[in-house]
């Protein structure tokens, strides 16, 4: 029998809205459509009554909350199994577009492995043996040495990465320079090795009478995250740190924040922790500038080797078993169902189910990286396959956002298959497996965190996010008490001036030289544009009322759905 929510906002045909009218039916008033603008442009969304809209903005759902309590659900057997074949197919299985995009997508492969001659290059989609990797690295020990003018730190080995290398390096970054290439290749097939090593969920403990700094989203943002670490002191044994993904992309020295990461890790691997967010992906960073930037700052190869690490990075730590540290979401719904024409108002639903454990989230195959495709891919029943799970959780924990109403909702980042999670969801999760709260970042805040939910802090490190944001950074200082509790003192700060040169500066070197690839994930990029992949961290800020599919020019492939929101086989 199909899940029994609360259908609303529908944009409905006579037929279907007869159908789902029916007597013991579900009861819905006249929907109609409405325009509206959202940013950067007007999109259309549902609208329950075409005379009375009430408008919901993300901001004002979060802030009052919802419930679903006093609202029953009226249905009989029959007209819930309508209902349900009309609410789960309203967002368009588009046929036509999808066939459309395979060719595309075939002809790039084409070309890219020069059956035209062309030969263009492209990210290396599959991840790398131990064998492939040796022979990367004898690649590299044949580059070609730096000129003698050259006076910064030289790579050597995990154990050539001193406090003097990390300072040298910082100082030679800011100046301008960079790591030699040989040196940097290096660097990263070490670094590799380390996060290869590493489990999915890590386990960190506060040094006695010390704490642990939890820095959020970076992006990029080199001199801020310089001020950082004037603020807070740099990792040590005594002062360990966990990088809450989000190191790269949007802001232009991407190359210069993760080398530096990188280069503290290696020389503290035990203190210095690090997640993989939605910015650790190879869809997005050929988007949203980092791929490009390694083309013009050292070669497109060099590329490759930062997606295997990413792919090998943590998912979460867990910090003295009484808080997880994660970039996005917790684990959606299960099953997997995408409702089609619910909204972002706090009472519009998909409610609760089964709620992951901590095994569960440790057990995740984290080396995946996940395609355009793979968000609506992921919606189904629940299942016993692992590797569909694993994925299931790969995009949660990356994309998840929480929201103001109980149970799940759509994600405003995704057209399809990320979802938000509810108070309900964060205070089950947490009682579940005997944590205090979960620390999360991915989303803009004003001060740089908030509690968005009792049991949910974020924490968003990149102040005046892409030089327009107005809002401030912060990071975390985190205490053990002696009863085993742990408490979190936020420390906000202002951007700093950096040289002037715009964000995703480098993503010009991708849509000029190899616009196929931005193609091939099939968005446009531009440079500033607000959520033109659906990713806009400003979803903490911005007064949203709803981002949703056209469902009213998708109406006529809308019986081509199942009951999840899949297209039928």
């Amino acid at each position: 029998m199909a899940p029994a929510w609360r259908a609303k906002n529908l944009c409905l045909g006579s037929a279907a809205l007869a159908a789902v009218t029916a007597p013991g039916g579900f009861l819905f008033s006249t929907p109609g459509v409405r325009q509206h603008k959202q940013g950067v442009g007007t999109r259309r969304a549902c609208s329950p009554r075409a005379t009375s809209t009430t408008e919901v903005s993300h901001a004002e759902s979060r802030e009052r909350g919802g419930s679903l309590a006093g609202q029953p659900w009226q249905h009989s057997g029959a007209a819930v199994a309508a209902a349900a074949a009309v609410v789960t197919a309203l967002v368009a299985a588009k046929k036509k577009q999808t066939k459309a995009r395979q060719s595309r997508l075939a002809a790039t492969q084409r070309k890219a492995a020069g059956a035209d001659g062309s030969g263009l290059w492209e990210p290396r989609y599959s991840g790398w043996t131990a064998e492939e990797l040796a022979a990367e690295r004898a690649r590299a020990r044949t580059f070609a040495e730096p000129g003698p003018g050259y006076s910064g730190p030289r790579y050597a080995g995990p154990v050539s990465v001193t406090k003097d290398f990390v300072e040298a390096l910082i100082k030679m970054q800011k100046e301008g320079s960079l790591l030699p290439k040989k040196d940097a290749y290096l660097l990263v097939l070490d670094m590799i090795d380390i996060l290869r090593s590493e489990t999915t969920m890590g386990q960190v403990s506060i040094p006695a009478g010390k704490h642990l700094t939890v820095v959020g989203d970076l992006h990029g943002q080199y001199w801020d995250f310089m001020n950082i670490l004037s603020l807070a002191g740099m990792p040590s044994a005594d002062s360990p740190f966990i990088f809450n993904g989000d190191f790269v992309d949007r802001g232009s020295w991407s190359i210069e924040v993760i080398l530096v990461i990188f280069a503290m890790k290696l020389k503290d691997p035990k203190s210095v922790s690090l997640n993989r967010g939605n910015h650790e992906m190879l869809e997005t960073n050929i988007l949203y500038g980092f791929c490009g930037e390694c083309g013009v700052k050292y070669d497109m190869d060099l590329f490759n080797l930062f997606s295997e690490a990413f792919r090998n990075l943590p998912l979460c730590q867990l910090v003295e078993k009484r808080a997880l540290v994660l970039h996005g979401g917790l684990p959606g719904p299960d099953p997997r169902i995408w409702m089609p024409g619910q909204t972002h108002d706090p009472t519009d639903a998909i409610p609760m189910s089964s709620l992951a454990t901590l095994e569960d989230i440790a057990a995740t195959d984290r080396y995946l990286e996940i395609t355009p495709e793979a968000y609506a891919e992921s919606l189904g029943p629940k299942t016993t396959d692992k590797e569909v799970n694993d994925k299931r959780h790969l995009i949660d924990i990356l994309w998840g956002d929480p929201r103001g109403g109980v149970g799940y909702g759509p994600s405003y980042r995704k057209a399809k298959g990320v979802y938000m999670f509810g108070p309900d969801v964060s205070k089950a999760f947490c009682e579940k497996n005997n944590l205090q709260c979960v620390v999360r970042s991915h989303e803009v805040k004003a001060a740089g965190w908030r509690w968005d939910h009792p049991h949910i802090l974020s924490v968003f490190s990149a102040p005046n996010y892409l030089d327009t944001g107005n809002n401030q950074g912060a990071f975390l200082k985190v205490t053990k008490s002696a009863d085993g509790n742990i408490s979190f003192e936020p420390v906000s700060y202002s951007a700093v001036p950096h040289p002037d040169v715009p964000p995703m500066k480098w993503q010009e070197h991708i849509t000029e030289n190899y616009g196929h690839l931005t193609r091939l994930m099939k968005k446009k990029v531009g440079a500033l544009g607000f959520d033109e992949f659906g990713d806009s961290d400003f979803e903490g800020l911005m007064n949203f009322d709803e981002w949703e599919p056209d469902e009213a020019e998708a109406f006529q492939d809308a019986f081509k759905l199942d009951e999840f929101g899949r297209e039928k086989k």
